[in-house]
């Protein structure tokens, strides 16, 4: 199969050269020094399943220089997915078939409005890896799973199946859902819950559960998700909350979220399609969500700031 990754980084990099490695013709779309490495050194995957390099792989910032394929991986932040939904289209042809692997449960249904719903599938990743200098993708555990599935909820197709089984043969878990807009909304509360009163005491996940204020905060704030996502006809697990707080017990101490590293250290982050996300569709279903509307919009400022809009 023919690949592009859109956003080589830490997931994408990942994921691209694990397909590689298994054979598939797989092009890398990169910026800045980190696409000026992998032109001049190739893709080096450090990781505890196995290190790996590719030293010629097809990396270009124009999606051009690609141009159609069977799968486009999007890994992109989700404030870029506006930034992409035309450059992409000269990556996408009659079956193409495009997976974003992205926080957030609006990537889907943007780019279906680019390029049409029956070339988009919901999907979601958990790995745990980052750039560790140009061109070096830093794996950090043996995790590396995918979920995906057809957004308009139809049961596992085909071709769902089919590209399950390419990254189960490149060594990566797979799975395909029949309900993946339940599963994007379980993955949204397990880290807006916490993000953003990370972000406002600038604190980790330890500091946050050692404080009796703190934990109360997040208690409410995964209550609140669980009220708009039952809004929204979700099906959710009786047992969700339970999950996610055994999930943040079991987190080292010093865990800090990517949308607080991005905001703390004056950069966009994603505080729109976490946080921003559960205070719109609460006010679309008529769900009062008053801890994650004050986490979003005291956080703004920030936002803006590192936007150039304030």
């Amino acid at each position: 199969m023919r690949f592009a990754i859109y956003g080589a980084g830490g997931l994408g990099g990942y994921f691209g050269a694990r397909l590689a490695e298994a054979g598939h013709e797989v092009g890398f779309i990169a910026r800045g020094d980190h696409l000026a490495a992998i032109q001049a050194n190739g893709l080096k995957i450090e990781s505890p399943v196995g290190d790996l390099h590719l030293r010629d792989p097809l990396a270009s910032s124009d999606p051009s220089d690609i141009g159609q394929v069977d799968v486009v991986i999007v890994a992109v932040k989700t404030w870029q997915i506006a930034e992409i939904s035309d450059a992409i289209k000269p990556l996408v042809g009659e079956d193409t078939i495009i997976v974003p692997f992205l926080n957030g449960v609006e990537a889907a249904d943007q780019l279906a409005n680019a390029v049409g719903s029956d070339k988009v599938f919901g999907g979601l990743s958990r790995i745990f890896s980052e750039i560790r200098t140009p061109g070096v993708i830093h794996h950090m555990n043996p995790g590396a799973y995918v979920e995906f599935g057809e957004i308009d909820g139809t049961p596992a197709s085909s071709r769902a199946n089919d590209l399950r089984a390419t990254f189960e043969k490149a060594g990566v878990q797979a799975s395909v859902s029949e309900d993946i807009r339940t599963a994007l909304w379980v993955k949204l509360l397990y880290v807006s819950s916490w993000a953003g009163l990370s972000t406002l005491s600038q604190s980790p996940m330890g500091d946050i559960l050692r404080q009796p204020e703190m934990r109360n905060l997040i208690d409410r704030s995964i209550d609140e998700g669980i009220a708009v996502g039952q809004a929204m006809k979700h099906r959710l697990s009786a047992e969700l909350k339970t999950q996610i707080l055994t999930f943040y017990e079991g987190l080292p101490e010093d865990t800090t979220a990517s949308m607080t590293r991005d905001i703390l250290a004056g950069k966009p982050s994603e505080l729109d399609a976490w946080n921003g996300a559960i205070v719109r569709f609460g006010r679309e279903y008529g769900t009062p969500t008053p801890v994650h509307e004050f986490t979003y919009h005291a956080l703004l400022p920030m936002e803006r700031r590192a936007r150039g809009s304030l």
